[in-house]
Parts: C-alpha cells; sequence; structure tokens
C-alpha cells in the first residue's frame, strides 16, 4: 500500500512566500494592503515591542467562518476569480465607490507569521464573531494548522484583527508610518494608524517627497506631491497618479489611459516606485457626479491634466537623474578599495561599468551597485578574468536560482571543496570504464596510475590520506624476491620505481604507519596493503591468489613488517577462475579477488550512482581525464641499487 499525499519540507512557507514572511517592510504593506480589499476606511497597528503584542485591526468587510477557512487553507488561493477584481463597500458606507484590490494569489496573509508564530486571527461580520489561531505545522503533512477556537453572537459592525507575538522587529514605529505613508496616502478616506498616531505626509522624510505648484492658467494652481518609495514594488497597484478635490479621492490611484508611457517612458520599474496627489480643488465642477472620473469633455480638466503630466514628467526625469547621479557618487567612493591596486586601465573599465549599468539599470540600489562593480573589480585582479560573467550570461532562469541556493546553503570554498573530490573520484570512474575494458592497457602507465588514487573502492577502510605508495616495498620485492617469489623473475622500471613489474602483472604496495606510546612518532607499518593488477584479460586463478599472499609472508619472514601488521591483498583482473571465491585468510593477511567490472561497480555505488547522472558534466571529457589521470612524470633512476 502506497501513500501518494504531498509532503511539506520545514522550509516551504519560506520559500513559497519569501519575502512576504521575512521583511518586516513587506509583511506589514501586505496586511494593509489586505484591509483596504476589505474596504476598511481605518486600519490601527500595534507595532511589537516587548510587553506589548503586535495587534493589526481594520473595520473592513470581515469574514465568515467558511469563508476564513477557505480562503487561509488554500494555498494559492485566486482572489481574482473567487471575489472579484473589485471590492465591494459595506453596507454602512453607501457613498464609497467599489475599490480595484491589490491581492491576486492570497500569499499576503502569511505575512502574519512574521509576527508571530502562532497569531490569532478575530473576524466579525452579520452579528458573528469567530476566533482561529494559525500555527506552522510541526509534521509534514500541511504547511500550516488552522483552528478555530472561540465563537460569539450578538456582535455588531464588521472588521478582522490579526494578533501575533511582542518580539520586536528592527524597525520603529515612525519607520512602519513612513513605510505605509509612501503606499497608502492617496485616498484620504483610508486612514492608518500606527501605535495610535495616524500616517500623514509629515511621516515622509524628506528624501521621499517633495511637494509643487503647477499653475493652470484661468482656473486655479494645482499642487503636485511627489512621493518617491525609493524601492519598486512587486506591482503599480499602490503607485501612480491620484487626484483629491476637497480632500476626497476621485475615481482610483493609478496610471490612466497613456500616463505611464506619457510620464515615465515605459519604464516599469519606475511605475512601481513613484506616487503622485495632485490637490486641484478648482476642479470640483468636473467631477463626474459619483465621483469615479473627471468629465472628459470639461476644458478645466483637460488643461489641468494636459500640464500636470507635463510637470509630473519633468519630475520624474529629474528625480531618476538626480538620484543615480547620488548612486554614482556613492558607488565611486565605496569601490575605490577594491580598485585601488588594479592597473590604470582596469580601473577605467570599473568606473565606466558603475556608470553605463547606472544609467541602463536605474531600479538597482546603491548597495546592488557596489556589489556589481565589486565583483567585477575582482575578476579583473582574477587570472581568470571574465570566463565567469560568460558562464552566468549562459544560465537559464532555473540554474541562476539552483546557483543562488547553492550559495545560501554553502560557503563557495566548502562547495569547491565538495565538488572538486566528487570531479575527483568522478574522473576515476570514468577512466576505469574505458582502461579496465582495454586488453592493449599497459599496467605501468594506465592501470597503475588509475589504482594509485583508488583505494577508496575497496573500501572506507583505505580513504585515509595515511595509506601511501610504498617505495621501499616495490624496492624490496623487486631486489630480493627475483627467482624466489613466484616462478617469474620480477624486475625494475625507471617510469615507475614504487611497483613491481611481473611478465603479466604489476605490484603496487600501499602502506599505513602505526605510531609510537611515548613519542607519537611512525615506528612501523600497521596496515600493509598489496595491489596486484593482472592485465586486461587475465584470467585470475587460484595460483595468482596464492602468489599475492607469499609476498606478505616473505615480507613478514624478512622482517620488513610486523606480526602486527594487517596485510590485504587485491588481486584484479577480468575475470576470475578459481574453485572458492572467498577471501584467503591465513592470519592477519587477507587474500581478495576481484573482477574488473566489480571493481568498477563498487566504484559506483561509492559515489552514489552520481556517474551516470553527471557523465555528461563538461569536466568528464575524455581530454581532460586522459591528462588528469596520467600527468607527465620525469624520468627516475632506479631505486633498485643500494638494496642490501
Amino acid at each position: 500500500m502506497t501513500d501518494s499525499g504531498l509532503l511539506f519540507g520545514d522550509r516551504f512557507l519560506a520559500s513559497y512566500a519569501g519575502q512576504i514572511i521575512t521583511d518586516p517592510s513587506t509583511a506589514i504593506v501586505e496586511l494593509v494592503a489586505n484591509a483596504w480589499d476589505a474596504h476598511a476606511t481605518r486600519v490601527d497597528i500595534d507595532w511589537p515591542r516587548v510587553g506589548r503584542p503586535f495587534r493589526i485591526r481594520d473595520n473592513g468587510e470581515g469574514m465568515r467562518a467558511q469563508d476564513f477557512m477557505l480562503r487561509w487553507r488554500m494555498l494559492n488561493y485566486n482572489r481574482l476569480e473567487a471575489q472579484g477584481s473589485r471590492s465591494i463597500p459595506p453596507a454602512d458606507l453607501e457613498n464609497a465607490a467599489p475599490r480595484t484590490v491589490h491581492g491576486k494569489n492570497g500569499k499576503g496573509r502569511h505575512a502574519a507569521f512574521l509576527f508571530g508564530d502562532p497569531y490569532r486571527v478575530r473576524t466579525w461580520r452579520d452579528g458573528k464573531e469567530h476566533t482561529f489561531v494559525v500555527s506552522r505545522c510541526r509534521t509534514m503533512e500541511r504547511p500550516f494548522d488552522v483552528e478555530q477556537v472561540d465563537i460569539s453572537k450578538d456582535v455588531n459592525g464588521h472588521g478582522t484583527e490579526i494578533t501575533g507575538g511582542e518580539t520586536p522587529l528592527g524597525l520603529n514605529a515612525d519607520q512602519v508610518r513612513e513605510i505605509i505613508g509612501s503606499r497608502f496616502l492617496t485616498d484620504p478616506a483610508f486612514v492608518v494608524s500606527v501605535d495610535g498616531v495616524p500616517v500623514t505626509f509629515e511621516d515622509l522624510s524628506q528624501e521621499k517627497m517633495a511637494w509643487s505648484d503647477v499653475d493652470v492658467p484661468g482656473f486655479g494652481v494645482a499642487k503636485v506631491l511627489m512621493i518617491d518609495a525609493q524601492k519598486a514594488d512587486k506591482t503599480t497597484r499602490q503607485h501612480g497618479i491620484a487626484w483629491w478635490v476637497n480632500k476626497r479621492l476621485v475615481g482610483e490611484i493609478g496610471w490612466r489611459g497613456n500616463d505611464l508611457i506619457t510620464v515615465i517612458d515605459g519604464r516599469t520599474s519606475e511605475a512601481k516606485r513613484f506616487t503622485f496627489i495632485v490637490l486641484a480643488d478648482f476642479l470640483e465642477k468636473s467631477v463626474k457626479a459619483d465621483w469615479s472620473d473627471f468629465d472628459s469633455d470639461d476644458d478645466a480638466w483637460k488643461q489641468a491634466r494636459n500640464l500636470v503630466i507635463e510637470h509630473i514628467r519633468n519630475l520624474v526625469r529629474h528625480a531618476i537623474s538626480s538620484r543615480r547621479a547620488e548612486i554614482k557618487a556613492e558607488v565611486h567612493e565605496r569601490i575605490d578599495g577594491y580598485s585601488r591596486g588594479l592597473p590604470p586601465l582596469s580601473r577605467e573599465r570599473v568606473n565606466e561599468f558603475v556608470e553605463q549599468v547606472a544609467d541602463r539599470c536605474p531600479n538597482l540600489s546603491g548597495d546592488e551597485l557596489t556589489q556589481v562593480a565589486g565583483i567585477l573589480a575582482n575578476l579583473e585582479a582574477s587570472s581568470s578574468k571574465y570566463s565567469l560573467i560568460g558562464k552566468l550570461h549562459d544560465l537559464p532562469p532555473g540554474d541562476l536560482d539552483a546557483l543562488n541556493q547553492l550559495l545560501t546553503d554553502w560557503t563557495l570554498r566548502v562547495a569547491k571543496d565538495a565538488l572538486d573530490q566528487i570531479q575527483t573520484r568522478l574522473k576515476l570512474v570514468r577512466q576505469m570504464h574505458e582502461t579496465l575494458r582495454d586488453e592493449t592497457a599497459d599496467e605501468v602507465r594506465d592501470l597503475q596510475p588509475l589504482f594509485e588514487r583508488s583505494l577508496w573502492v575497496f573500501g572506507p577502510e583505505y580513504e585515509s590520506i595515511e595509506f601511501t605508495s610504498n617505495m621501499a616495498m616495490a624496492t624490496v620485492i623487486t631486489k630480493l624476491f627475483k627467482g624466489d617469489v613466484g616462478a617469474a623473475e620480477v624486475k625494475p622500471t625507471r617510469n615507475r620505481p614504487d611497483f613491481a613489474i611481473l611478465p603479466d602483472s604489476s605490484i603496487g604496495f600501499y602502506s599505513r604507519p602505526s605510531y609510537g606510546r611515548d613519542d607519537g612518532e611512525p615506528d612501523q607499518i600497521e596496515h600493509l596493503v598489496i595491489v596486484e593488477l593482472k592485465r586486461p584479460g587475465v584470467v585470475i586463478r587460484d595460483e595468482q591468489m596464492e602468489q599475492a599472499s607469499k609476498y606478505a609472508r616473505e615480507l613478514l619472514r624478512l622482517g620488513y613488517i610486523s606480526s602486527s601488521t594487517a596485510v590485504t591483498c587485491f588481486v584484479l583482473g577480468t575475470r576470475l577462475d578459481m574453485v572458492n571465491w572467498e577471501p584467503i585468510v591465513q592470519g592477519k593477511v587477507i587474500t581478495k579477488g576481484m573482477i574488473f567490472e566489480n571493481f568498477i561497480k563498487r566504484a559506483e555505488r561509492r559515489m552514489l550512482n552520481l556517474y551516470d547522472a553527471l557523465k555528461a558534466a563538461p569536466f568528464l571529457n575524455e581530454a581532460e581525464v586522459e591528462s588528469f589521470i596520467n600527468p607527465p612524470r620525469p624520468e627516475q633512476p632506479s631505486l633498485v641499487e643500494g638494496v642490501a
């Protein structure tokens, strides 16, 4: 029986909702936007601090129990499909007009998790009040739990209240008022207060707002307030031009008709950043009876609109230009430390880059541009220069996201160390596939360099870096065993003096020392590994197995190893032709036969079968593997001479 239900990891909500539940400024804007969509006219926020929990309360339409359970429990709730793109005012707001809603996919409600886990939601309408507790789920079956904990009847009015915890979030109430004011001051009928203080124009810093006048000859003077959020939001819905007449919003905030093209030249990032409030009481007679818009044929409106739009266009151009100049100067100063040690031509390239990117990517903040310019300066100083830029340029968006996640979970140095180890071993596996199946392969030139780096395949106990090629053992076998051990003569080689060479095979010796108890210095061999490689095509028989164990016994007899030394002999060939395939155990000497195909399969399993998954990787091309496995070795004199 299989369970086909989905499981949710601990980080699902953080990945799903993003900054909505990680960034306080984004989270509070989302919750206020939810109140706007509920057609609230008032929102009261208690900002969290020790001794007082977070609370946001609005007088919006509220929710029935079934509405809440549906909207809160459904992932990717489609607000536009379920409730429409415009919110209808409650019955007690007779003169209010419908609003264009901000929310679309229902993610904004998860912002409450930033302010408390669990958090409480109290919502009331139609005489009933319902209270729910929402908490992250402690199992993997669902991302969060929703539980109704209370219900009351005979409740007046309508609205919703969310209560969280007391944990400070790095922003004070004044900063919160400025964040909200830069986005929700466009409708005088929508009042937001933080810690009992209403959000007003005075909450905006001088860097974010500017007043100016536009003279409309024969009709009056329009006052224009420019609000620069200095950070582009996800959509344009909180931005655009708001026209006020007698402190009342005419129509809705937004970019009307061709305003978007006329004012900001189609740069949508700017459309998500700037808001303009136009106070034009002289247009009272130009407003339609339902206050939904101005009369398009009215002369005062036509003239005022043209002049105000032209004025706003100039304001945007000047703001962007001034801001870019400030960012350029700031970035040049901040990257001076990066570029100071560069040659003059490199410094010039970095400075030119800052100028061009600041002009072409106006949405980049000073911090972001500094980071990019710092990367460029480091690339100028690196040996690889700009090859990294080319690789990043060729990555599809999904791979860029994967790279970002990799750098989030790992440091670059740790990731490279891990990947280098994987790369090294996968190259060896690739070479095994090619060399161990080639009957023309030379055991000295091809096989021994391969196995020299492959002890880890035999088992985890052989992975220690202390297992090294023992040249002395090979010399002893070559000098003393000539004619004594086995029927074939053992001969030396100048190219690989750390191997003993037989007519149909070669023998490598790898040892790990033991250490004295008194001084901690190496005093003898703790473990010796003898690897005898038969040429591809040679069959391993019982006599070959016995031959390998004789080497170990002879070394013990001659005193080159002690009775406490563990000896493991591996005999590898194309196939086995033996009466008994089990290892031969003689005291502390173990002899094992293994065919090349099984050696390759063991290597793949020890690498978690990554070879098949990654065999298309660039580092596994044949030329690179060959140079990696067989680096050039200098000709060396024989070490046989002088051995007694």
